[in-house]
């Protein structure tokens, strides 16, 4: 535990393949071998992330109707608010990159990522405690609440990390979308039925929430708390968390702020309402993600551990997969979901049509993005590329949306979030080019065996066989 050990063939970062590793034939067996294996883990996570997208969705509605737009624009930014400040501390990447890249136990990444974890957290709640007399007094709960729901964020969000470098994605899939099912759960109870209906009645169930949905890691994780006890903690490999965790952490904060901060100065340059109908616009809009998210999280630790070539073929199948169902979902969406924000959330909300078109653009350009980025991430090792990428958009975004917003309202908000995802997407579709040499048309000329593979793949789902084969390894 002293020393991080010297990778294997073909896994370091900083140096060419080895020659004793030749190069991998984008239809080479190992190849093929790991799409199957993508392919059908993506099956699983799209499952997954469906019935997460209708938990979120059930939240949505339930808020929608209990409270008031303004109080409901307020429950959103708060929800971000957590989810940002979860990521600035989180160590889900480093231990997934450790585990599946670097070969740790994952007793040991658990270990010294939940004592990082459980520190950082109790130091954010503190500090919540600290700065909440100097906010406005309606505030004064809200920022206490959100500092208490920042502390299980980031121990579930490291926890899972270490379930998805070690390809447990069922239990990370389940402990990912816990917080929601339970969060959903409660706040049916305390604010629709029990009827306390109010910002802090919302958020006091939606913090509740995240302290149950720990249990599943802490039962399944039982062998993993013993480490320290028996091995004691690594300075190196705490070293090797923190570094790698410090930039990862702000790549995650600064891309899910880029995600977030439309509905934030929606608020700030035009109103607590147009946040709220703006809100379940984007909510809708990023649905299309569903697809690309499950296949960049069944790659996830794939891409680690593959030799590099293998791992750039591995990214240009699934991005070729994200555009022939992404831009066909996009254009669905574009079509069909205006007309139901006013039947799911009310007739307030059928202003989002306009936004909600102009984003499906945007969300269809940028889903690429996160299959190229986990190349970055965890197979170069390089999270800084995911940082300053994000933070380009980012910084296009908030530009732009001072430009357009104080003129437009939310549809301004939407043009600078479309404008802001395409361009970072072509950026980083030009990086990853570069690195990898691979022809530009593998990323974007679609085969015919492309669109035959979902035919095989329909196949391969409906036999009993592959469902109990990847049931049983918790896929």
């Amino acid at each position: 535990s002293a020393t991080l050990p010297r990778l294997k063939c073909g896994f370091d970062s900083r140096r060419p393949l080895h020659p004793a590793c030749p190069p991998a034939h984008p239809k080479s067996g190992l190849v093929y071998h790991l799409g199957v294996g993508i392919a059908v883990g993506s099956v699983v996570a799209l499952a997954y992330r469906v019935a997460s997208l209708f938990l979120w969705a059930s939240i949505g509605i339930i808020t929608a109707r209990t409270l008031t737009v303004d109080d409901r624009g307020v429950y959103a930014s708060a929800v971000i608010v957590i989810g940002v400040t979860s990521g600035i501390a989180s160590f889900s990447s480093a231990a997934s990159y450790l585990v599946a890249n670097q070969h740790r136990e994952p007793a040991e990444v658990a270990a010294h990522g939940a004592v990082l974890a459980l520190v950082v957290g109790a130091i954010v709640a503190l500090g919540a405690f600290a700065i909440s007399p100097f906010v406005p007094s309606d505030l004064h709960m809200v920022v206490i609440l959100c500092g208490l729901a920042v502390l299980p964020s980031i121990v579930r969000s490291t926890l899972s990390g270490v379930l998805l470098g070690s390809h447990q994605f069922g239990r990370y899939n389940v402990a990912t979308a816990a917080s929601a099912g339970v969060g959903l759960v409660l706040i049916a109870l305390w604010v629709g039925v029990l009827r306390h209906r109010s910002i802090e009645a919302a958020l006091q169930a939606w913090t509740a929430a995240q302290y149950l949905s720990l249990l599943p890691l802490v039962v399944w994780g039982r062998h993993w708390w013993s480490w320290p006890a028996r091995h004691g903690l690594s300075r190196a490999v705490t070293r090797r968390m923190l570094s790698y965790g410090a930039v990862a952490g702000a790549a995650s904060v600064i891309g899910f702020f880029n995600y977030r901060v439309d509905v934030l100065m929606v608020i700030g340059l035009d109103s607590r309402e147009g946040a709220g109908i703006y809100s379940s616009a984007v909510a809708v809009a990023e649905g299309v993600w569903l697809f690309s998210s499950a296949i960049a999280l069944a790659s996830y630790a794939r891409v680690g551990s593959a030799t590099r070539e293998e791992a750039a073929h591995l990214t240009a199948i699934g991005v070729r997969h994200t555009i022939i169902v992404v831009v066909s979902g996009a254009v669905v969406a574009a079509v069909v979901a205006p007309p139901l924000l006013g039947i799911v959330f009310g007739d307030v909300y059928r202003a989002g049509a306009t936004p909600l078109r102009i984003l499906c653009i945007g969300t269809a350009a940028y889903a690429p993005a996160s299959l190229i980025g986990n190349y970055f991430t965890v197979q170069l090792g390089r999270p800084s590329m995911v940082l300053w990428l994000a933070a380009l958009s980012c910084v296009i975004s908030v530009t732009l949306g001072f430009a357009f917003i104080p003129s437009l309202g939310y549809t301004g908000a939407a043009w600078a979030t479309t404008f802001s995802y395409t361009l970072s997407a072509v950026i980083a579709t030009v990086v990853f080019l570069r690195i990898t040499h691979i022809p530009a048309n593998e990323l974007w000329r679609i085969r015919l065996d492309d669109v035959l593979s979902y035919f095989r793949l329909a196949r391969g789902v409906l036999s009993r066989r592959t469902i109990v084969s990847a049931l049983g390894k918790g896929e």
